[in-house]
């Protein structure tokens, strides 16, 4: 079966027709009787998964054919469990009324008085100290605000992430907290033994479902779709899916992607901050692969590596609490191994040799991506100035 060159990028968008839960890492079975929350947004394989599941439907595909032949056709236009080629993906995202949502970069602080919040944004600080990591250069605030605190949890507007990107701080009203986007409704449920049709005794279970606020979705851009193995007539530019915990319904949209705007290092600058808009796993925790420790010239410690093929030195790291992902393997009908990976938002501080391989560092990360599964959408970069 001969596939076509990629389409181009294509936004797909999910809304919820009634709530939505996507479990955290732990089994259902753990903590007792301890509540499960939900991820949100939602793990990328599931919403791969759903992208998976309507594309074979589209073509009347046998799933269980599919998943025991390894050289089954459809495999070369979806992928396989293992490896999503020759799709690749980009997200998963928050959108609101159609337009995308970005993790705020945790550079940006706030600070909250009397219903007022103002922004304040660490940068390297100029001396090293000595610390447990050695003698490095740690982030301090540009102006000092005691009591701020990063934006974890916060999403923002395209525009309010530009402004962050171009070295400023947000605009409140480019900013939206988990109260802005969803609700959470506590629910009560059953192990079921299908086969007497009876309950099973000892086998309750808590979950916290996601109700989405009016106008809040989840999007996963998508590369690789070959259209001419997917007309019009057969797969349609809006439909219906299952998706997450007890097969909720949701609706899906298809349109086309859009990007943020590149970002110009200032003339001269050899500095690029690059944050991640999705969670990068790395071979060494917090540290991107392929970085070693060095001695700067003020005796500080950092880090030598390559960072989109070009010589680069990392001074310092904003990172958040670790995600932990693991979710459940469909074809195989088993859990998939539980990972941790380095949060969306987290930032990391980079200098380069001129100010040359700076602006083509600027040039070359938009669309790119860093760390491990990085087809299916992980450590997705942009770039930022400091």
């Amino acid at each position: 079966m001969m596939v076509a060159a990629p389409a181009a990028a294509e936004l797909w968008r999910f809304e919820p027709l009634d709530t939505w839960f996507f479990r955290e890492s732990r089994p259902m079975d753990s903590g007792g009787g301890a509540q499960l929350s939900s991820q949100f947004p939602p793990p990328v394989r599931t919403l791969v998964g759903a992208i998976r599941t309507t594309l074979g439907d589209a073509l009347h595909v046998d799933w269980s054919a599919y998943r025991d032949d390894a050289d089954h056709p459809l495999r070369r236009l979806i992928g396989t469990p293992d490896s999503p080629a020759p799709l690749s993906f980009e997200g998963p995202f928050l959108m609101k009324d159609g337009q995308r949502l970005y993790p705020a970069p945790l550079v940006t602080m706030r600070h909250e008085h009397e219903g007022r919040m103002t922004f304040t944004r660490l940068e390297p600080a100029a001396t090293p100290v000595d610390s447990d990591l050695g003698r490095v250069r740690l982030p301090v605030m540009r102006q000092v605000l005691p009591g701020a605190r990063p934006l974890e949890g916060f999403w923002m507007t395209a525009q309010a992430m530009a402004a962050v990107l171009r070295g400023q701080v947000p605009e409140k009203s480019g900013l939206l907290s988990q109260k802005d986007l969803f609700d959470t409704e506590p629910r009560l449920g059953i192990g079921l033994d299908e086969r007497a049709r009876r309950p099973i005794d000892g086998l309750l279970y808590q979950t916290r479902h996601l109700r989405l606020k009016p106008g809040i979705s989840a999007g996963l851009v998508v590369r690789g779709l070959d259209a001419s193995r997917w007309p019009q007539t057969l797969l349609g530019r809006q439909g219906l899916v299952r998706l997450g915990g007890e097969g909720r319904l949701a609706a899906w949209h298809r349109d086309a992607a859009s990007a943020l705007p590149e970002i110009v290092p200032k003339a001269g600058s050899r500095q690029l901050m690059v944050t991640l808009l999705s969670p990068a796993r790395f071979d060494n925790g917090w540290c991107p692969d392929g970085f070693a420790t060095v001695s700067a010239d003020d005796g500080s410690m950092v880090w030598q590596g390559e960072l989109t093929g070009l010589p680069a030195r990392l001074v310092c790291a904003v990172t958040g609490k670790p995600v932990r992902e693991g979710g459940w393997d469909l074809a195989r009908q088993q859990s998939r191994d539980l990972q941790a990976a380095v949060p969306a938002g987290s930032c990391y501080f980079f200098e380069f040799d001129s100010a040359e391989q700076a602006r083509e560092a600027a040039r070359r990360i938009p669309g790119s991506s860093i760390g491990r599964d990085t087809a299916w959408g992980g450590g997705r970069m942009a770039a930022g100035l400091w």
